[in-house]
Formats: C-alpha cells, structure tokens, sequence
C-alpha cells in the first residue's frame, strides 16, 4: 500500500514539475487527417521553421510540439504523397495550448507546396472531416462541451440533443422511436450489461457528465460493429490523452421546487445510504438467513398448537424484522454535487504517458404530493358503452433520495510512435431510497378506503476495467491492428422491498373500522432482490489501405469478436400472516406501527396454546430465481472502396453465432434457449456533391434479441394495480431489414443542415401483449408476424452572424423527427379484441415509439467575456406505454415539454460560476387512456423545477 501511495505522490509531483514548466511555455497541437477521406494520417512530420523542434503524428494522428516560448511561429507539415502545407502566423501564449487542426491534400501533378495563414486553419474543416462529414457510417456526435453547455447532469440528458433520441424514465434512451431492445450501449467500444431485470437498455444517468469525452450515436450498422442493434448504437467514450495538465474542482447547490425543504415520505435511512448503498439495515435478519441456509423450513401456525419448539421458532423469527412497513417522512435538504478531475502526460523512460483521473459525487430529492393513479377497463361492447369501468382512482404521495457517485482512472503509454496501450477503471454507485402511499377508491372495496403502501431500496453499480492497445506496421502493408479486452459487471440490488395494503370501513354511524390487511388484498410482504451481470468482451480489428483499381485510397477491414454474458437473479420474499381469531388490526385501533410492532407470541390461551399477533412466513418460490447466460462470436469483414473521386463504396458482412440460455431454480419450468447463426450484410454508399456536401445510402441487416427476463418463463406482479408479467420461454430473435438515405450539407464550421429517411421491415418482432390463455391475464411477450417503422429527420446548426456581427457570439439548433409505426396484433389477442370492439384494426404501433421529435437550442458564447449560455427545448409525441386488456384503450404517455436554462461566466483565470435551471415549464407527466373523446387518467404528476447554482476551479 505504501509503494503504491508513494508512486501516486512521484506521479503527482512528475506533473506538477512539469505544469510549472508550462506555465512559461506554450503548446502547439491537433490532429492531421486526409482532406479527401477523413481518415488520421499516422507519421506525418509537423516542424517548427527556422528550428530543430518538431514531432510526427502518432497512431491516431495527433501531435504536439510542446514547450515553445511565447511568440508568433511558422510550421511546416510534410507527408509522403501529399502535399506540403506551411501554416504561417501561429501564436502561442504562455501556458496554453493552441488548437491547429490540419487537412493534407494528397499531391497532384499541377499543384504545389500550400501556403496558408493559422487564422486560415483556425476555421477549416478538419474536426468535422475527421467525425461527421467524412464517417462511413450515418452518425451524431455530442462533445464534452456540449454536454457542459447544455447543462446536462448525466448521459442521459446528454442524449436529448441528440437527432431522433428521446429519453424515457430519465435513463433509457429510444433512437428513431425504437424500443430499448433495438438500441446497445458501449462504453469506449465495449458492450454494457444491464442492471435492469426487465430492461435490455443501459441505465444511463449512471454516467456524470464530468467523465464524459463524447457520445457518439450510430444510426446504421457496419459490419465492424456488433449487430444487436436497430435503431441506434450509443457509444460512451471517457477522458484520454490530456493535451496538458489539467486540475478541476467543482461544486454546486440547489433545489427543487415540489422536494426540497419538505417532508418527503422516503422511510428510515441506513448509516450508509449517503454513499449510494445499503449499510446492511435492509439486510435478511442475520437469524432468519442462518436458519434457512441450515436447510431448515419456518414452522406454520399449525405447527406452534402442540409444539412449543416449534412456537419458540416462528416466535423468534418474526420478532427478528423490524416493523417499518409505513413511509417514515425524512426531512430533504439542498440537493448537492461535487467533483474532481486531473489528468496531464509525462514522461517516463523517455516515453508519453497520459493519465486521467475523475471522480463526481451528487444527491438530490424529488417528489410529489398531489399525484393521481388510476385504472379503468372497458366493460361490455365497445360501441354501446359511453364510458369506461373505473375499478381504481387514488390519491398518489411519492418521495425519492437518489445518491449517485462515479469515479474513473485511465492510462495510456506510447510504447514507440506507432504503438500505444491503454487502460481504463471505471466505477459507478447509484442508490435510490424511495417511498410511496396511496389512498382513494378501489372497486373492491366500494364503501371503504384502500390504502396501499410502499419502501424501496435500489442501489446499482457497474464497475469496468478495460485493456486496448493499437499498433501500426510500417513494413507490413502498414497496416493498423486494434485490439481491446473488457470486463463489467453491473448489479442491481433491492433490498428489503416493502408492500402493505389495507382498507377503511365507513359505517352509517360514522364509526371507522380498519380491517386486517389480509382480507381483500396481496399479504403484506418483504422482497430481497438481487441481479448480477458480468459481461467479458474480446475482440481484434485489422485494417490495411490499398490503392484501388483508380489509385484512390481505400482500406480492407476485418476481424472478430467474443461477448460473453452471465446472470444470476435471485428473490426472497416472506409474507407476513395474523392470527385471525385472535388478532387483527381493528385491535390496535389502526395503528399501522402498532399492528406491525405486535409480532410473534402475544400471550397464551386457557389452555396454554400460544397466541400470535403477526408472524412470518417464507413465501419465496423456486421459479423466481434464474441463472442465464449468452455468448456470442462474431467475424466480419469489410471494405472502403472508392470508387471515384466522389463515390464511395462502404460493404461488408458480419456472421454473429448467438447462444442464450435461461434456467430456472424450479426444474419444472421451461428453459428458455435461443440458438441463431446470422449473415448480416452492410451497404453503404457515401456520394460526395461538393466538398462540404454528401449524400449517404444505406442497406443493412441487424437483430434483436429478447432478454433474459422475458425468456425466463416466471410470473411477477406490480405494487400498484398493474398487471402480472410472465417471460415466455418460446420466443425467438427480430430480423430487421434497415434501408437509410440522408442529406447532408457542412455550410461552416460547427454548422450543418441535413435531412435523413429511414425505413425499417421487421420480421417476429417482440411485443408486450395481454396473454388471456394465461388463465391469469397476465402481461408478457411474444413474436408476432410483422412490424414496420419509417421516418424522416430534420437537423439544422447554424451560427447567426450572418444576420448582424453582434449576432456572431449565438448559435441555434434545432431538429425533428417525424416517425410512424405499425406492428401486427397477434391472432389470439386479436380475437378477443374483436369479441368487444369487431370493427378494431389489426395492427397497432409499436411500444415506446413517438410519432415526433423535437429539440430546439439556442445558445451564447462569448471568449471576450467568458461567457456561455444555453437555453434548450425538448418535446415528443404521444407513445404507447401499456398494451391494455381486450378492446380496452392502450395507455399512452403523453408528449410534455421540456424547457431547460444554463449560464457559465469565467471569472479571473481559475474560477467559473455556472447557473442551471431545469424543467422550468414543469408540465403535467401524464400516462392515460382515450375514449370516446374522454381522457382517463392511468397517472399523473409534476416532477417541480429545479434551481442550481455552481463553481468551478481550474487550472
């Protein structure tokens, strides 16, 4: 531990050294890519003249010319079968960097050496050659800046900017309309599991925006990615080389409007729960677990009547839980983040070592307390009926305290100017303490109130260690091999869920009698969850150029990869019984703690049998545990072939083998198995009009697969009058058939307009349907013949200088998506849908899809001033959420808008104040039903408008 601590100090002292050297010096550095490609050049000579210092561009085409005096300089850049270009008047200040970006052009016959000024380079158009504009793929890119600039606490809210993205539950993200099972979450290249049971999706407000480098989103798939994914690839990518060094210290305070400085009814908290976990407060009582893990069974009341050892047991067992099954009110306070970050190269053993390292720390409260939840079904013929069967309408209280806290290390050496090693540690704790009551109506019940209760406890975490190195051969075709190894492992825990429901009987007299809790409803129950998933990643890319039959350059690309998944589900629940002839709740006048404190023996008959109050039973069932695994190898290969000096031809195929298997704990229940060998093609066409002006065509096979959980055949149920849900052990993969066209026009820098279609076939899609021959109508999943999705997006960034030069400093964005979808009812849902309603379609759209998308930003920044501001807008469409029973109508989530303000001022040379204020609209979250030009709320609530004020030091 010492010689660990005392190499981190010689780091840091190494870095300090050399920061006080930079202050007196500057750096000139950037990235060379080819101006006709877009592809990095590796070797490119970048000299300072009249002088012996210069370098050459590394593996990824970057360089920097470091520890230059301040002053004005000339450089010349000069690479084998380009031409030479001479960037004159580049300026260097004293401990900064400048940015000088360079696009070679390869050499011709009648051209020679470019001379160019650096005000010239400044403005060109490398960064967008090197991403967007030159990419063999349809792609968006959202930068480390911007994600600052936008406000954005997390991935998630990042990705709202992105075009055709939408963001659901605050962590989920939908491209194109397209469900979470047609999206896949990397993190620098490698796949992430989900912690989520029901979810293929990634949880994304689990990344702070602090250790974030970019987001890039892949909207069509290339034979080098892996081909899971329909609707988009969402790659993570993480600090790396820092230009220079770099220390960071942040903190910001704020509050909520509908949250903060209330009574949230949250419930007890454990000693550790300000630092995302449990502190073992929520555990199983150690007694319980010991006594079960010894093989033995909790007695039944039954068995306590003659047997004292046996009452002693039970006696001892129940008193071993504690008796919160009520929401505790905990008062919040301010919500709060921190955060870290420093990073910088320096030598060692005459070679470039980079390191980052970040860490973020943030708790906020949310809650409402004026929440309506409700349940309505359609009873009867759906033409004669004027209305729908109000079965459930309850007032809904919720408090939430989210902790989250992320911290992450990186290094990257260069073993030799064309070989380099990487490694990342990435590490993320989210623990969400919630708590919920509700009260109203229930048709149960109709001269009483129902009363249901809830105490949850999610804590999530992923930690991931990734290892990656690229190398270029000079003398081997010069070609460049990439190759990464990753290990993650995601968990979920929830322990210690809490359920209770009970009603209030109003007699005429005006007398009120609480009846047991047991009478009409689910037993009042604990559940212990716990989900582990480790994801082991391997994989290789080999790229060679070659000229083609027209010497233009073009590249041979192929490879393979290995993901192997692992998951292991388990759940205990114990459900909490009274003796009825002896107790109920009516004899503690109500008392919720009361009843709850009143376990295990209470006293003796007459005839000295034991008397219980509440006493716990073991209600866990084998088929709610699961172990699931998946692998699946991949190879591909592919080509960049142009075909003329304006035409490009992007193809290939990828063969993925996938294996899933899902196994139950109880040896009765199916396994569910999926076994599928893929060919899946890639088309891409990338047809240049102008320099700055593309159009893109594509045609692409991918899949999507069904979860874990929706193979594993077992049954769970909602808290709060939602369906049952059952896995389906018989399902099989998606085939999706994707065709993409876009227009795309770089009319500046940072500044486009382009316009995209898209059209997507379909075959065995997956849907959420009500399953009637169930025999419990229970809510599940299963192929149904046909889907299709088709759209088309707008995108526009555009400075407004053009209008007047004050307007130079402001920058809009907007963009739009318009999407329709249609999937197949499956026959059986069908026939009883047509029992109620015979003229009802045959065809409904897809879950989750909206059939618009809007973003608008417009944003202010200012050098002269240090001054930046944002403000954005988001808003969706109407999207079906829950596929509703019969002809009922389906449950839909209505679009709302989203209105968000962020401010940034640099103060002196260190310190910056930023200013967010979020959801200022705050709108009605609505989920609810139509018919017959009537709306039946399912839910609704408003989350409050968040305030939040900042500042940053840096260096």
């Amino acid at each position: 531990m010492k010689k660990h601590i005392l190499s981190a100090l010689v780091c840091f002292a190494l870095s300090l050294t050399n920061n006080l050297k930079a202050q007196e010096t500057g750096t000139i550095s950037g990235t060379v890519v080819d101006a006709e490609t877009g592809e990095t050049l590796i070797g490119v000579n970048i000299m300072v003249e009249g002088t012996a210092t210069g370098t050459a561009t590394d593996l990824d085409g970057n360089y920097s010319i470091k520890n230059l005096a301040p002053g004005t300089y000339t450089l010349n850049a000069s690479y084998v079968s380009f031409q030479k270009q001479t960037i004159t008047g580049v300026e260097v200040t004293a401990g900064q960097v400048t940015r000088l970006d360079l696009a070679l052009q390869p050499e011709t016959e009648d051209l020679g050496d470019v001379i160019i000024t650096a005000e010239a380079v400044l403005d060109n158009e490398a960064g967008l050659l090197r991403q967007r504009q030159k990419s063999i793929s349809f792609s968006d890119a959202i930068s480390a800046e911007s994600i600052s600039n936008s406000g954005s606490g997390d991935a998630a809210g990042a990705l709202q900017k992105v075009v055709g993205a939408s963001v659901v539950d605050g962590k989920y993200v939908y491209i194109r309309g397209l469900g979470d099972r047609y999206t896949s979450t990397h993190l620098n290249g490698s796949e992430l599991p989900s912690a989520d049971p029901n979810r293929k999706s990634f949880q994304l407000d689990m990344f702070p925006s602090n250790l974030l480098e970019n987001i890039v989103t892949l909207k069509t798939f290339t034979p080098d990615k892996p081909g899971n994914f329909s609707g988009g690839l969402v790659d993570i990518s993480t600090k790396d080389f820092p230009e220079q060094f770099s220390f960071q210290l942040s903190a910001s305070s704020g509050f909520n409007t509908m949250a903060s400085f209330s009574e949230l009814k949250i419930g007890e908290a454990s000693d550790t729960d300000f630092l995302g976990f449990d502190g073992g407060r929520r555990d199983i009582p150690k007694e319980v677990r010991d006594y079960l893990s010894s093989g033995k069974e909790i007695p039944t009341l039954r068995d306590t009547r003659n047997d004292p050892d046996a009452a002693e047991t039970l006696d001892r067992l129940s008193k071993a839980f504690n008796n919160e099954f009520r929401p505790r009110e905990q008062q919040s306070t301010m919500n709060q983040s921190y955060g870290f970050s420093i990073g910088n190269q320096i030598p060692v053993f005459g070679k470039d070592l980079g390191y980052t390292a970040s860490f973020s720390y943030g708790q906020s409260y949310s809650g409402y307390n004026d929440g309506v939840v409700s349940r309505y079904d359609l009873v009867g013929n759906f033409d004669s009926s004027e209305q729908l069967f109000r079965r459930l309408d309850v007032q809904d209280i919720r408090g939430q305290r989210t902790v989250d806290w992320g911290g992450m290390a990186s290094l990257s050496y260069r073993l030799t100017p064309n070989h380099k090693v990487s490694a990342r540690f990435l590490r993320t704790q989210s623990g969400e303490a919630s708590g919920r009551y509700l009260e109203g109506f229930q048709v149960d019940i109709p001269d009483a109130l129902f009363q249901t209760r809830t105490i949850q406890y999610t804590e999530r975490s992923l930690t991931s260690f990734q290892l990656s190195g690229k190398s270029y051969f000079e003398d081997l075709l010069k070609t460049t091999i990439e190759w990464k190894a990753s290990s993650a492992t995601n968990i979920q825990d929830e322990p210690d869920l809490r359920y209770f429901t009970t009603q209030v009987d109003t007699f005429p007299s005006g007398a009120i009698l609480h009846s047991s809790p047991t009478n009409n409803f689910q037993r009042p129950g604990r559940f212990y969850r716990d989900l582990e998933e480790g994801n082991r990643t391997a994989g290789v890319d080999i790229t060679i150029p070659f000229a083609s039959f027209n010497q233009n350059s073009a590249n041979l690309k192929f490879g393979g990869s290995i993901v192997d998944v692992d998951r292991e589900f388990l759940e205990r629940r114990f459900d909490f019984y009274t003796d009825n002839t002896n107790f109920t709740l009516n004899d503690v006048g109500g008392n919720e703690d009361a009843f709850f404190d009143s376990l295990g023996i209470l006293g003796y008959s007459s005839s000295g049998r034991p008397q219980f109050g509440n006493y716990v039973q073991d209600a866990s069932a084998p088929r709610s545990n699961y172990d699931a695994e998946s692998q699946v190898n991949a190879a591909y290969i592919m080509t960049e072939l142009p075909l003329t000096d304006w035409f490009k031809l992007v193809g290939g195929v990828r063969l993925e083998d996938a294996s899933i298997n899902v196994v139950s704990q109880d040896t009765s229940m199916q396994e569910g198995i999926l076994r599928n060998t893929d060919l899946l093609p890639s088309i891409n066409g990338i047809l240049s009009l102008s320099e700055n002006m593309n159009i893109r065509a594509a045609y692409t096979q991918t899949v999507a697969r069904p979860t874990f959980r929706e193979l594993a055949p077992y049954i769970t149920f909602d808290f709060v009058g939602g369906l049952l849900f059952q896995g389906n052990a018989e399902l099989n993969r998606t085939l999706i058939t994707n065709y993409d066209v876009r227009w795309e026009f770089f009319t500046a820098p940072g500044e486009i307009f382009a316009i995209s279609g898209f059209y997507k076939e379909l075959q065995n899609p997956l849907e959420r349907v009500i399953r009637t021959d169930l025999g419990n109508d229970a809510l599940s999943i299963q192929n149904v013949d046909q889907g299709k999705v088709y759209g088309i997006e707008f995108e526009v960034r555009k400075n407004l200088g053009f209008i007047a030069d004050p307007f130079r400093y402001f920058s809009f964005g907007s963009n739009l998506t318009l999407v329709r979808s249609e999937v197949d009812i499956p026959e059986l849902e069908l026939t009883v849908i047509r029992n109620a309603h015979p003229d009802a379609e045959s065809s409904r759209e897809l879950q989750g899809q909206s059939p618009y998308l809007f973003n608008l930003d417009l944003g202010y920044s200012n050098p002269n001033q240090g001054l930046k501001s944002s403000i954005s807008y988001n808003y969706f469409g109407d999207r079906l959420s829950i596929v509703a029973e019969g002809a009922t109508p389906d449950i839909y989530e209505r679009g709302y808008p989203s209105l968000n303000f962020t401010a940034n001022k640099t103060i002196g040379t260190h310190f910056e104040l930023s200013l967010k204020a979020s959801n200022l609209l705050n709108p009605d979250i609505v989920e609810s039903q139509r018919f017959k030009g009537d709306e039946y709320f399912y839910q609704r609530y408003k989350r409050g408008q968040t305030f939040s004020i900042g500042i940053k030091y840096k260096i």
